[in-house]
């Protein structure tokens, strides 16, 4: 939404994108006559006004039995008998999801935590300025004492040692006090130590698009931020050398129960 101010004295005429800068700036105008505002929305929301408004040009009679019946005409109608506009509705709906994501996108390259903090680290509510002035509050993220020890045991059993998933999750549940699980009263599982034995957050980075639909995204398709935007808990060298397939071990009793046929 722009906001423009006009000023019938002097011509002053400059424009802002929000609302709040335009009435400061007409509040430091210093001339006889008052500025006036013009709010212009964007050009998205004029095809939300009409999506509802544009009156159907058939008669009453006609209306009712479209809506009887709406894909009758390959159209659909409300109940006063508008005609929907899908063109104006889909474009509303493309232009808002590309902002939503950009805005995720300069978050995570920003190094602010989006959702629950990972295991191994707790989110800290900084409160942060934009450069338009507007103050707002962001999350970072900091090691936590007993978990971020946890995740190096992991990693260091992981990559130097080249036990499985599945042997590092039973080892971890030997001792639940020392190694609590990531899931409160639970237990450690092989996928529970994959999934943190695969997070690039560990290193230091902010990671986010991993997956598209529920299904793994290409790394070149990540939206990562720069090194070290949060203290890291194992090195970039570590965390390579404890990806799978980069130190698998022989298969333990654990793992082989989990392939093994059924008697069925």
């Amino acid at each position: 939404m722009t906001t423009r101010l006009y000023c019938r004295e002097c011509g002053w005429h400059p424009e802002y994108r929000r609302k709040r800068a335009a009435l400061r700036a007409a509040a430091r105008h210093q001339c006889t006559g008052t500025p006036v505002a013009e709010t212009r929305p964007p050009w998205w929301s004029l095809l939300w006004t009409n999506l509802w408004t544009s009156q159907s040009a058939t008669s009453a009679v006609d209306t009712e039995a479209r809506a009887e019946d709406p894909t009758s005409d390959g159209e659909l109608v409300d109940a006063r008998g508008n005609r929907i506009q899908w063109a104006a509705l889909a474009a509303h709906h493309a232009e808002t999801t590309r902002r939503a994501r950009q805005a995720m996108v300069e978050l995570v390259r920003a190094g602010y935590q989006i959702g629950p903090p990972p295991y191994g680290y707790r989110a800290l509510r900084i409160r942060v300025t934009d450069p338009s002035g507007h103050s707002k509050l962001r999350a970072v993220l900091v090691p936590d004492w007993q978990t971020a020890a946890v995740v190096k045991q992991i990693f260091i059993r992981r990559a130097d040692h080249g036990l499985t998933f599945a042997a590092i999750a039973a080892r971890l549940n030997r001792d639940a006090r020392q190694y609590p699980a990531p899931v409160p009263n639970g237990r450690w599982t092989a996928k529970a130590v994959r999934r943190i034995v695969t997070n690039v957050k560990y290193t230091g980075r902010q990671v986010w698009a991993r997956t598209i639909a529920g299904r793994p995204a290409p790394m070149e398709q990540w939206v990562t931020s720069a090194p070290k935007v949060h203290e890291p808990l194992v090195d970039e060298r570590t965390f390579h050398r404890a990806q799978p397939g980069a130190a698998e071990g022989p298969p333990d009793a654990e793992d082989s129960a989990d392939t093994r046929p059924s008697a069925a």
